[in-house]
C-alpha cells in the first residue's frame, strides 16, 4: 500500500471513530429521553462499558505484534503476564470505581426503583454498547491489522486514561447533581459532558499522531 494510500485509510478511520463516538454516547441519550432515566442509571451503564473495554483490551494485548518490553536481566515481558497483569489491575480498579458508582447511584434511589435499573431498557443498552464496540474492535483491530505493529505494553495502558478524564469526571458531576437534587431533565448534561469530553480526547489524539 502506498503512503497515500495509508493516509486515506487512517483518515477513513479517523472518521468512523468519531462516528463511533456519536453513536456510543446517543445510547443513554436515548434512554434519558425516552425511558426516563436518572442519573444513577447512567453511571451505571458507563460502568458497565469500563468492563466491556476490559474486555475487549485483553484480546489486543495478547494478540499486538509489536515491540515487548525487556525486564531486568534482558528477558522480554511475555504478552500472557502482561494480560495477567491488566486482569488483575483493570479489575481492581474496574471494582473500587463500582464501589464509588453504587455509592453515589444510592442518592438517586426513591421508593421507585426502576429509576436506577429500568425493567429492561437497562440491559439492552448496555447490550446495545457492547455491540458498538465489538464493531470497532472489528474494524480498528482486526480489519485495520492495527495488531501487526501495536505494542502490548501501550495497549495495555490505553484504557486509563479515557476512563480517568471521563468517567471520574461525570462521576464527580453526577455526586454533584445528587447533592443538589438536581432536576431530572440535567442528566442530560452528564450524557453531553460525556461525548464533549470523548470527543475532545479524539480530536487531540488525532493531532497528536498527525504532529509525530
Amino acid at each position: 500500500m502506498t503512503i497515500d494510500g495509508l493516509k486515506q485509510t487512517a483518515a477513513r478511520l479517523a472518521g468512523l471513530r468519531f462516528l463511533f463516538v456519536i453513536l456510543i454516547n446517543l445510547v443513554p441519550v436515548a434512554g434519558v429521553v425516552f425511558l426516563g432515566w436518572n442519573a444513577g442509571a447512567i453511571l451505571i451503564l458507563y460502568w458497565s462499558e469500563n468492563v466491556i473495554i476490559g474486555l475487549l483490551t485483553l484480546p489486543r494485548i495478547l494478540t499486538a505484534q509489536g515491540a515487548v518490553p525487556r525486564r531486568e536481566g534482558g528477558k522480554r515481558e511475555s504478552r500472557a503476564g502482561l494480560g495477567c497483569f491488566f486482569v488483575i489491575h483493570y479489575g481492581v480498579f474496574t471494582l473500587v470505581h463500582g464501589v464509588f458508582t453504587l455509592v453515589v447511584v444510592a442518592g438517586f434511589v426513591t421508593e421507585d426503583q426502576s429509576q436506577v435499573w429500568p425493567d429492561g431498557g437497562l440491559g439492552w443498552a448496555i447490550a446495545a454498547t457492547a455491540i458498538l464496540h465489538a464493531i470497532a474492535f472489528f474494524r480498528d483491530w482486526i480489519q485495520a491489522r492495527k495488531w501487526r505493529t501495536a505494542s502490548p505494553t501501550f495497549e495495555m495502558f490505553r484504557p486509563y486514561g479515557r476512563i480517568f478524564v471521563l468517567h471520574i469526571t461525570v462521576l464527580l458531576s453526577a455526586w454533584g447533581m445528587a447533592e443538589l437534587a438536581a432536576p431530572t431533565w440535567s442528566v442530560l448534561i452528564l450524557c453531553l459532558l460525556k461525548a464533549v469530553l470523548e470527543l475532545i480526547l479524539l480530536g487531540l489524539g488525532r493531532a497528536v499522531k498527525m504532529a509525530s
